[in-house]
């Protein structure tokens, strides 16, 4: 058949061994893995640097009248962990749904526009 995207090399590629092609499209799966893995983990570090981030905060204490100033963090770990969750759960519909736009030329296809749109804003 004809996909998208595969076979990669037209209908010549069913002439080769098949040993040969699975060999091939292994190697291509596990590049595809090494990426996605290379890209998580920028993403995590990424993550992990924005959350850890405080701020300094003047606090007066009642009993003594006293002033201090005490770090605070900026963001919340349960915020951050849920906006992970939503993108990671989300991923598989929003790759499909730009695989689709680009394979149409940029015309919404059987997916259509709204669950792209519904997806894009869930995160």
């Amino acid at each position: 058949g004809k996909g998208l995207l595969l076979p990669l090399f037209g209908d010549s590629e069913q002439e080769w061994a098949k040993g040969l092609r699975v060999t091939l499209y292994l190697a291509g799966l596990a590049w595809c893995f090494m990426g996605v893995a290379i890209v998580a983990d920028v993403f995590m570090s990424a993550i992990e640097a924005i959350t850890s981030k405080t701020k300094s905060v003047t606090v007066q204490i009642e009993e003594t009248g006293e002033t201090r100033k005490v770090r605070i963090r900026v963001w919340n770990d349960t915020v951050a962990n849920l906006t992970l969750m939503a993108l990671g759960s989300s991923a598989p519909e929003i790759l499909l749904s730009v695989i689709e736009l680009m394979g149409n030329n940029f015309y919404s296809g059987s997916l259509g526009p709204r669950q792209s749109l519904d997806l894009l804003l869930s995160i």
